[in-house]
């Protein structure tokens, strides 16, 4: 059946590109798209184009795939489906009201980390840093660091070298310092912004990973620079990697099937 109105079309044809998307993790090349969905090769990258525009597909830095974005997530969210954010929703609340501090959860989007939640702590200076939605290139910022620093060393300079432009925004994340701080980060474990972002405000970052091992987020707390004193960053870090790991437990929990009842005797 042909469609006469050109915009549904595009809207069914975006529909069915996200569904083929599902199906599978790893992501697909442009052209199993275009011939799965049976489409022009140039009409399919327009339209995962304008999926990218919005959010709803990643690029992946190192095999070029196309998968799912997490403002299909964030979605999903607000139709009352479990992700990451829900699973992490505890912990925010856990370290906001234990360190009194700012505390976030990003995600890694191409290479880009998108801020998915946040929970404000009682001390009166707040570091809002950044809101809901909010993209920073990859590895700048705490949160943005950690998940950099986990990636293997061709995605790493290939995410700093398709972000140099965005990067000019942030001096002190500039690519060859940025490379310095990816390996610091794997020195120490964690992450740690001393006021890279904002002079009088500093983060420290952690990545959550999944059941397979993969970072699929990361946890940061910032705080105004005279709240991260080393006893304290070290303090802030146990108790971040202590909820990483519960997240990561409670993904693996999820994942089980459900266990079958006994038949009775």
């Amino acid at each position: 059946m042909v469609e006469a109105d050109p915009g549904v079309r595009s809207v069914r044809r975006a529909v069915g590109i996200l569904k083929l998307l599902a199906s599978q993790p790893a992501g697909w090349r442009l052209s199993d798209v275009a011939r799965h969905c049976r489409l022009g090769k140039t009409t399919t990258h327009r339209l995962l184009a304008a999926l990218l525009d919005e959010g709803m597909v990643i690029q992946e830095a190192g095999s070029r795939r196309y998968a799912l974005g997490h403002e299909l997530v964030r979605l999903g969210r607000a139709a009352g489906r479990a992700d990451i954010g829900d699973l992490a929703r505890p912990a925010l609340l856990r370290l906001a009201r234990e360190t009194e501090d700012t505390v976030f959860v990003s995600v890694r989007e191409g290479v880009e980390a998108v801020c998915l939640d946040r929970a404000i702590g009682a001390y009166p200076i707040k570091t809002l840093t950044l809101n809901v939605g909010d993209r920073r290139p990859l590895g700048v910022g705490a949160g943005s660091l950690a998940l950099l620093a986990q990636l293997p060393d061709a995605e790493v300079d290939e995410a700093i070298e398709s972000n140099r432009t965005a990067l000019a925004a942030y001096p002190a994340f500039a690519p060859e310092l940025l490379t310095e701080l990816v390996a610091r980060t794997r020195r120490q474990g964690y992450a740690f912004n001393d006021g890279r972002v904002i002079r009088a405000m500093s983060a420290v970052g952690v990545p959550v990973f999944d059941p397979t091992g993969r970072a699929c987020a990361a946890l940061s707390v910032a705080a105004i620079n005279e709240r991260m004193g080393a006893a304290r960053v070290r303090w802030i870090v146990d108790r971040l990697q202590a909820e990483a790991e519960g997240i990561r437990a409670r993904m693996a929990a999820a994942a089980q099937p459900p266990a079958l009842a006994e038949a009775p005797a």
